[in-house]
């Protein structure tokens, strides 16, 4: 045989170690550097002072430290009803959402019409407007002379305004009429990545549409659903605009008991206490999400 190289003598010659380029790392955390400061000034430090603010046993001026509050909040039937209502809110907005925006999100990525352009034009445009503006346009339609009633008593079906403001399915409309461009895009982003030669094997196969949709592109478009899915919610547990407005004291959320533990009554641990469970709920979903999506890539 012919000589060893030195790279393959017994393998005694090994790789050179790796450099570390202390430039580019520097360079690189010169740019985090803002990201990290305002994460930390803006969400990591309020975060732990409104933690340490649960456990207080009254603010101002603190004598010590205590479980009392989130007692009071984890027992309490009225609380529990608010934590209940907030996340059936998010789970029903995220599912009208998913199945409304499916239809639009799948013309989007695999339609060729001219008209393409304007129907994502129609999905954005709506992200352009304040979440206030939208919310009174809904009042207008739900109101007792609003849009509905208005259309309704014209035709004589009803003779007196149906009360359709006030309630928590006028709160799901607005909601899912506010966060439905995050679930078209999160679904669409996904949607155009498949490559259609895979519905196309399945109906060679003899599959129906009804059964290529089920078995091939539904699952195949999962993770858009579930990174949709997952905006939606946070934002509609945390919505307190829309509550407010189209609730009208009705349907209290947890964002609205925040605001109203600490402002209107000023029992700021309370608030905080409040504050606390919904920050909870909403990391239980991320961390969910989080496994979904490392079980999903190990498929």
């Amino acid at each position: 045989m012919g000589q060893l190289t030195p790279a393959l003598a017994g393998g005694a010659a090994a790789s050179p170690p790796r450099r570390i380029d202390t430039g580019k790392v520097l360079s690189l955390g010169a740019l985090l550097a803002p990201a990290v400061l305002l994460l930390a000034v803006g969400l990591l430090w309020p975060f732990l002072m409104m933690l340490r603010m649960s456990f207080l046993d009254r603010f101002p001026d603190p004598t010590g430290l205590t479980l009392e509050f989130y007692t009071a909040v984890l027992t309490d039937t009225y609380f529990l009803r608010i934590i209940g209502r907030t996340f059936a809110l998010g789970l029903v907005v995220t599912a009208i959402t998913a199945v409304v925006a499916y239809p639009v999100a799948w013309y989007l990525a695999r339609s060729r019409s001219r008209w393409k352009h304007l129907v994502f034009l129609g999905v954005i445009s709506p992200l352009m407007v304040s979440i206030i503006v939208r919310t009174i346009g809904w009042t207008i339609i739900l109101g007792n002379e609003g849009f509905i009633n208005a259309m309704l008593t014209s035709l004589g079906i009803i003779d007196t305004p149906l009360r359709l403001m006030q309630s928590f399915w006028s709160v799901v409309a607005g909601m899912v009429h506010i966060l439905i461009p995050f679930m078209v895009l999160s679904i669409a982003s996904v949607l155009g990545k498949i490559d259609p030669s895979y519905a196309e094997a399945a109906t060679v196969m003899g599959a129906n549409p009804v059964r290529t949709f089920l078995k091939v592109t539904l699952p195949l478009s999962v993770q858009g659903i579930a990174a949709g899915s997952v905006i939606v919610f946070c934002l509609t547990v945390g919505a307190y605009v829309t509550p407010v407005m189209l609730g009208r004291g009705q349907v209290n959320v947890l964002a609205v008991t925040i605001h109203e533990q600490m402002v209107v009554l000023v029992d700021w641990p309370t608030g905080a206490v409040v504050a606390m469970v919904l920050t909870a709920g909403t990391m239980v979903v991320l961390t969910l999400y989080g496994l979904f999506l490392r079980r999903h890539a190990q498929r």
